[in-house]
């Protein structure tokens, strides 16, 4: 058992530069995902634009531009991530429930 709180356990899993290149890859090769999740898993509506700010072992914030606001969204995982590799199945299984939905 581990006495470190689960933010902290979190922030091990992803140093700052594994931070900095997932967050540069999906807002450079991915904006359409990161709209795509903002409606499916945080229930924003009209949304405009979307950037990932961060993402850690239990879930990633973006920055969600609508009509006349920006919000700043949370969204988590489905379990925490073990390993840094673990985030690129978590987010293309996420886009890809997100596009499913999307097509409905």
């Amino acid at each position: 058992m581990c006495d470190q709180p689960a933010s902290t356990m979190a922030n091990r899993v992803f140093s700052p530069a594994d931070v900095a290149r997932i967050v540069e890859h999906m807002n450079d090769a991915h904006s359409e995902d990161l709209v795509r999740y903002a409606e499916a898993y945080a229930d924003v509506t009209e949304v405009e634009g979307a950037r990932m700010t961060s993402i850690d072992a239990e879930g990633f914030d973006l920055e969600v531009e609508q009509e006349h606001a920006t919000v700043a969204v949370r969204i988590e995982f489905d379990a925490p991530l073990d390993t840094v590799d673990e985030a690129r199945g978590a987010l293309v299984e996420m886009a890809m429930a997100a596009r499913d939905a999307a097509e409905r």
